[in-house]
């Protein structure tokens, strides 16, 4: 396995400011959607800010489409803030795996939602992945992690029982998608490529694979847990540990 980077191990539910602030080098803004407190109003804005690719892709949901539709929402309306443009008028590239991005800015992004929340992460000049899971009791845990994680990982979980092994599998999801999400290189790389360990700080051993595939050598990571004990995290590519600041988009953009 390749080189260890490092970041911050699991933080307690963020608090919410209720104003926009200027986006400054070194930090990083998180908007938090709850998709059960987004309007009807809301939803036909956001189906009129849409192109007609993602109003196209909206109705072949048979499951998820309000959650779909609110996601597009709060992608288009936060970067149209922080671009000063029309949230419709924004055209989104995509890069040879597939993550968007908006050409010739140096603004970088990431979008993640899962059951009711929607999460989407913003920086200046630093490239960052972000993943939020809604917890389902219901997995086989064990099952998923022998055929998906690193072996390291995978004894660890089995070492681990009840609500403590489900807490170390979703913080080990969260953290693998965020961080192959950051690379631009999606699930498709290998989960089983990366391995976590989420002592004081938090750190990561990439697969020789995966390191020639790196934008750095060096990640930061930070990592939460709502209160419905949904998780959360944010990888980001940078030296020192990132300032991050969380935002309601409903108070601030409605």
């Amino acid at each position: 396995m390749g080189a260890r980077t490092q970041g911050i191990t699991m933080q307690p539910s963020p608090e919410l400011q209720l104003a926009p602030q200027p986006l400054q080098p070194g930090q990083v803004h998180l908007w938090l959607l709850d998709v059960r407190q987004f309007s009807n109003p809301l939803a036909e804005q956001a189906l009129l800010l849409m192109s007609d690719d993602e109003r196209e892709r909206a109705q072949k949901f048979i499951r998820g489409k309000e959650e779909y539709i609110a996601s597009r929402w709060l992608l288009r309306k936060v970067l149209g803030q922080y671009l000063q443009q029309a949230p419709a008028s924004l055209v989104f590239n995509r890069s040879e795996k597939g993550k968007p991005y908006i050409a010739n800015h140096p603004l970088k992004f990431n979008l993640s939602h899962s059951g009711h929340w929607a999460l989407l992460a913003l920086a200046q000049e630093m490239e960052l992945g972000v993943d939020i899971e809604q917890v389902r009791d219901s997995r086989d845990l064990l099952g998923i992690a022998e055929n998906y994680y690193h072996p390291d990982e995978y004894a660890q979980l089995r070492q681990r029982h009840g609500d403590e092994q489900l807490r170390f599998f979703y913080q080990l999801w969260t953290l693998k998608e965020a961080l192959l999400k950051a690379m631009g290189v999606g699930i498709s790389a290998g989960l089983e490529n990366l391995n976590f360990d989420l002592q004081n700080p938090i750190s990561v051993s990439l697969s020789p694979v995966l390191q020639a595939q790196s934008v750095t050598d060096k990640w930061q990571f930070h990592q939460w847990q709502l209160p419905d004990t949904s998780y959360c995290a944010l990888a980001v590519a940078a030296t020192d540990s990132p300032q991050t600041c969380w935002f309601d988009p409903l108070t601030t953009l409605t």
